[in-house]
């Protein structure tokens, strides 16, 4: 029967996620996670078998964190607008907390095809549910007019790509494995609260 180390394989997940986003899927070597994890390469492929089975486990923890912003912000008890902000909100804080991620998704949907359709194949599905109950506030909030109609899906993408496009930008300017200053700080901040505003006058009849 085989006995594995909770740590060692959250240590060696955390390697993964370094060099993957810093030198993508096919510019990563499992040698290099192994050395960056602290751990013989016969280890890792004891706890992970492949560099894609590691690739896959970073990326659906990654999609998981993101659409909890989501899943959290449409299930609360707050009122519409209320729900939307902090949706916008908490999304910019998730990828805040991971900033080099978006890049490295833009960085394998575009230059790998097999990378393309894994990530499509768990974002859309996962999504659903998220689609679900958008809808049904949306349709809500149409009746009553509070809200112009828009489409669930266009709503998310709006949301997703101020928040990502954001953090692509800073990452272009920023260095941010130097760490944050006040400089990065306020540049953020700003543009969250100009997301949030971007959002919730679209929706404004």
């Amino acid at each position: 029967m085989e006995i594995k180390n909770t740590n060692t394989e959250q240590t060696i997940l955390a390697a993964a996620e370094k060099v993957f986003m810093d030198k993508g899927y096919s510019g990563t070597k499992t040698t290099e996670i192994a050395k960056e994890a602290g751990v013989n390469h016969a280890m890792l492929h004891y706890y992970f078998r492949t560099k894609e089975n590691l690739f896959n486990r970073v990326f659906e923890k990654k999609a998981e964190l993101f659409l909890s912003a989501f899943k959290d912000a449409f299930s609360s008890d707050l009122p519409f607008f209320e729900k939307i902000k902090k949706c916008v909100e908490t999304h910019f804080d998730k990828i805040g907390e991971n900033p080099k991620t978006p890049m490295f998704v833009l960085r394998e949907v575009v230059v790998n095809k097999e990378k393309r359709d894994f990530i499509l194949g768990k974002v859309i599905p996962a999504a659903s549910f998220v689609l679900e109950e958008l809808d049904k506030l949306i349709r809500e909030e149409i009746a009553k007019g509070t809200i112009t109609p828009i489409k669930p899906i266009d709503l998310l993408i709006n949301i997703a790509s101020l928040n990502v496009l954001t953090f692509i930008a800073a990452q272009v300017y920023f260095d941010f494995d130097k760490g944050m200053n006040d400089e990065n700080r306020n540049f953020l901040l700003h543009r969250k609260k100009n997301n949030v505003d971007v959002i919730l006058k679209s929706l404004q009849p």
